[in-house]
Formats: C-alpha cells, structure tokens, sequence
C-alpha cells in the first residue's frame, strides 16, 4: 500500500511539474519582452533559454544582436516579441556591429522610444532619438544592410532608431506587414547630420507602412541616402508611405537629400493619401519621386519641392515628380480636397511623363495640382518642350501625347472660351487652373486648382466651353484635357483675364432760356450746373432759379457686373503643418468655391 502511495506522489509531482514548464513556456512565448542594456555587438550566449545574455553569469548584459539571436530562436508566438532599451548612463549611444545583424525571422517590435529620455516627433519639436545603429565598421561586401525583415517576421515595427552609413539599406523589408516609424535612416541623431546609406528603406514586400497618418509621432525623416530615400522593388505593393520627411533635416526646413527622394518599380503603392495628415514632404532630393514602369500608384496631398509649411523654396534638382519606362494608369493629384500635390520651385519639370528602353508611360492622371514655379514646364510629355497639337490627336507615345485645350478671353470680358480639338464622340474633363504668372515659356503651370467641365467632343472631334465670371480679373487661366483612359495633357497656353474699363457715368443739367420783353428791360437769370462723374450717394443739392425752367440732370453712361467668384479654394494642408485630426476623416470641405456660369 505504502509503494503504491508513493508511486501515486512521484508520478503526480512528474505532472505537476511538467504542466508547470508547459505553462511556463506558453506565457513566456506570448510576446517575450527582451531589454538591450549594452551598445556592445557580443552575441547570446544560449539562444531560445528565454535570457538575453552575453556573459556566462546569467542576465547581466543584453547586446542587441544577443536580442535578435534570442527572439529567433525562440520562434514566433500569439503576439510579436519586443526589445526595449535602457542603456546606463546619457545618450545618443551608438551600436556598431562588427558584422551584419542577423535577419528578424520572428515578428518583433524594436522600440528605441524606450529609452530613456528619447521621444519621437512632436508638431512643434523634431524627434530626440537615442540609439544609433552605425554600420561603418559591419562590411562592404555584399550587400550589408542595418535590419533585414525576412520571411516569417510579418507583423514587426522597427521604431525610435537612428540608422546610417550601411553598405546597402538602413532597413530591408522582404515580408509583410511591416511597420517602420519614428525613425532617422540615413540622418544622425541631431537630424542635421548625414549618414548615408545606399537606401534608407528598401520594400519588397506587401502591405508595408513607412511612417503613417496619425500625426507627427510616426514620422520617419529618410534623407542624406547616396541612392534612394525610400526604395520600393518591383515585388513591393500596397505601401504606404504616409507623413514622411524625405530629403529634408528633421525639422523640415532644410535639405539634405536623397538621390531619388521615392523610387518605385511596384504597383499599386500610396504616396501621400487624401486624409490630410497622410502627405510626405519630398524635397531637396536629386529627384523628388520616380516611378520606373510602376502600376496604379497613388500619388496626393504631398509637399515637393517646398520645405514642411508648403510654401517656402526647398527644391529638387530634378523634377518633382517623374513618371518614365512603363509607368501605366498612375494617379498623380486628384480634384477632391487634399488630394492635390504642391509641386513647386523644382529645377527641372513640375511632372515629366518620358519613355525609356523599357516602355512608354501611358493613361497617368495628373490632375488638381498646386503646380507653379518649377524650372521647365509644369507638366511636359516627352521631356521635348511645348508640344503641338495635331488634328485627330493620333500622335500617340507618352500620355498619348494628349491635346491640350486652347483658351481665349477678350479685353474688358468675363467671359473664357476654351476649344479642344481632340478624338471623336469622346468624353474628356477640362481641369481650368488660375495662376498669378505666366509660365515664361507662354504655357501656364496650375498654380491653384479652379474646376473641372467634363464635355463630350462632336463628330469632328470639337468641343468648345465658355464660362463666365468676375472678381479674378487680372489673372491667367490655363487648363489640362484628360481622355477616359487617365491620358493627362500638358498645359495649355496662359489667357488673361483682363479688367473691364471703369464705366464713367455723366449726368448733365443745362438751363439756357432767354426771357425777353419787348422795350422793357431785360432781365436774365442764369443757373447752368453741369456736373461729370458719379454722383454721391444721399441727398443731391437741387439747383435752384427764380426766372427760369430748371432742367433735369440726365446720366449717360452704364456699368454691367458679371457674376462674380466668391472666395478662394481652400490650401491643401503642408505635410508637417499643425494639424489635428485623426486618421482618415471624413472629407467634408469642398476643394473649390467660385460658381461660373457656364454659356454654352
């Protein structure tokens, strides 16, 4: 009986004990939490024992490579595992590894926020980063990145690091589901500095987040990167780039650059977005963003070529926005509120629409920009000059090399006409814009987005508008044509609205009679005002005379007001500006205001 009870005990211990190491093990891979205390490079002295260790006495030093090595081993689990920090002693603290990084296999969120003291961006003050990663001692041969997200890390945020002068890119992303925010990648901590890498985020992967749209704390600022700011590969799709600084120094207001600010070769990417804290700011760069043969991607409510307020010269070198090879149906801008680019002080085109020897770019949409101020023409297809239009509009090549529309006002008019002579029976939208200046070149830029007339052309392909209005005289319109299939023109040619003549109204009141009275004397009273001008407004003085008829003044002379426009479309909302809100509200606003009348 005794040998049985003690059987009982031992085996009822042995299940104690294991169904405490399985609790254990299953509470510990539900998120293990790991804290990086050394900016040493030593490596984890037992990966998957759950202690993140470079020394034989257990828990006394954490390296970050120690982390990675312990997480991976450790498998992924219900939640993303998290390394922390909390180094000894005053930052900025600086990890230079010897050697790359092993890749994240496991999702994992890297948080440098929490060091202590560091803090991400804020509307008024730029980030105050604290962990450096510096790759200048890690390799040059080969392709030597600063982090590697490959498959199986899906679901990992890489936060608060400051990431420079890697071989290849600050962060490599070929998973997805990948969140990369409040990060300086290829700028040191003080976010003046440069340490270049070739990129400072490469993306191969889908549904990606670089930065995000829920305000200034996920700003990432991507400059000083001898290549690509952000370079997004052929496999890479549906990422969002969203609040960025990107070329500039941390504070926006200064460049930095980039070779190409965004490259993409994938399709079906956001740059920017609608919600009004989604633009990036891309500027200072070689060239602010290019799109090489990329499919349905979405450019808006970017800031390029202008420092974070929107408005200050911060140009790229190239044009702002390029789209070349067989770029196909890309959207760049748009006619609702805060879909617009601000494309402005670039050196080369505002957008440049151009083959190369892998394709030509057709049926992309650059439509309800702020275009104005750029080196070359706002819009140019072809990268050949001001095209010319031809009858039929059959010449075909970049954007179908589509017609632009031809505008005419008339001195002392209120009235714009505009003719577009393009393909048949074919629906085309007429986007007018209203500028300050005239392109040298005599084709406007789109300084300020006005509103869109859709028309169909008639059997001969013509169409023809005229619209009436008042109150922007003194100002150039010019206006784009874009077909059913997203082909946009280049600009048309400036037309002035001239102010009217000033009417001037007369009124004249002239009494000249002759009392006579035969052999008595004459008697003559004479009251000729004559007055010239508008009469004030109250009571006229009413001349007055005792002898004679008094005349009455008649006004000659007659001023017609046209319908006037009210107001001004609102500004779309500089990326980095203060703004409150919360990601994607609803779009209430209107994006313009003047109501003409349209003629015929």
């Amino acid at each position: 009986m005794k040998r049985k009870v003690s059987l009982f005990i031992f085996f009822a211990v042995c299940l104690l004990a294991w169904g405490n190491w399985w609790l254990a093990r299953a509470v510990f891979a539900a998120g293990t939490t790991v804290v990086v205390n050394s900016s040493g490079d030593l490596s984890d002295l037992s990966p998957g024992d759950g202690v993140c260790d470079v020394l034989t006495s257990a828990g006394s030093q954490c390296s970050l490579r120690a982390a990675i090595e312990e997480l991976n081993a450790l498998g992924p689990d219900t939640t993303p595992h998290r390394i922390t920090f909390d180094i000894p002693g005053t930052g900025p603290f600086t990890i230079t590894p010897g050697a790359e990084l092993p890749a994240l296999t496991v999702p994992v969120i890297i948080d440098g926020e929490t060091q202590p003291g560091a803090s991400c961006p804020t509307n008024s003050a730029p980030a105050n980063l604290l962990i450096v990663l510096d790759g200048s001692s890690a390799g040059t041969a080969g392709q030597i990145d600063g982090l590697t997200l490959l498959a199986g890390s899906e679901g990992s945020t890489i936060r608060g690091l400051v990431i420079g002068n890697f071989d290849s890119a600050g962060i490599r992303i070929l998973s997805g589901s990948i969140t990369v925010r409040c990060n300086h990648l290829g700028v040191g901590a003080d976010g003046l500095s440069g340490m270049a890498n070739e990129a400072g985020v490469h993306v191969g992967g889908i549904e990606n987040t670089i930065g995000g749209q829920g305000g200034p704390a996920q700003r990432n600022v991507i400059s000083a990167n001898r290549i690509y700011g952000i370079s997004i590969a052929s496999t890479g799709s549906n990422t969002r780039v969203r609040g960025n600084f990107v070329g500039t120094t941390a504070d926006g207001l200064d460049d930095l650059g980039n070779g190409i600010g965004v490259y993409i070769n994938g399709g079906n990417n956001f740059v920017g977005g609608a919600n009004s804290l989604a633009g990036n700011v891309i500027s200072g760069n070689g060239n602010g963003i290019r799109v090489n043969s990329g499919t349905g991607n979405i450019v808006q409510g970017n800031s390029i070529g202008v420092a974070r307020d929107g408005s200050t010269p911060l140009p790229n070198t190239g044009s702002g926005v390029e789209l070349t090879g067989a770029s196909l149906a890309n959207v760049v801008g748009g006619t609702a509120v805060t879909e617009a680019n601000i494309i402005a002080h670039n050196r080369l085109y505002g957008v440049s629409v151009y083959a190369n020897g892998v394709g030509t770019p057709t049926q992309n949409s650059i439509r309800g920009n702020i275009i104005y101020a750029n080196g070359g023409l706002g819009i140019d297809l072809g990268i050949d000059g001001i095209d010319t239009n031809d009858p039929g509009d059959a010449d075909g090549a970049e954007n179908e090399h589509q017609n632009y529309p031809v505008l005419t006002t008339m001195p002392g008019s209120t009235i714009v006409t505009v003719v577009l002579e393009s393909k048949p029976d074919t629906v085309y939208q007429i986007d007018a814009y209203l500028n300050d200046t005239c392109d040298p070149t005599g084709f406007g830029q789109g300084q300020e987005y006005f509103m869109t007339f859709p028309k169909q052309t008639d059997s001969q392909g013509v169409l023809q508008i005229q619209f009436s209005l008042g109150g922007v005289t003194g100002r150039y319109f010019t206006a784009t044509a874009t077909d059913p299939a997203g082909n946009t023109s280049e600009f048309s040619a400036c037309a002035l609205l001239a102010a009217a003549p000033t009417p001037t109204a007369t009124a004249t009141s002239t009494a000249t009679p002759t009392a006579t009275a035969t052999q008595t004397p004459t008697a003559t009273a004479t009251n000729t005002p004559t007055v010239t001008g508008t009469a004030p407004s109250g009571p006229s003085p009413t001349p007055t005379s005792t002898t004679l008829p008094t005349s009455t003044p008649t006004p000659t002379g007659s001023a017609t007001a046209a319908p006037t426009g009210t107001g001004q479309p609102p500004t779309v909302p500089p990326p980095g500006a203060t703004v409150t809100g919360t990601p994607d509200p609803a779009q209430d606003d209107a994006f313009f205001v003047y109501l003409p009348l349209v003629l015929r």
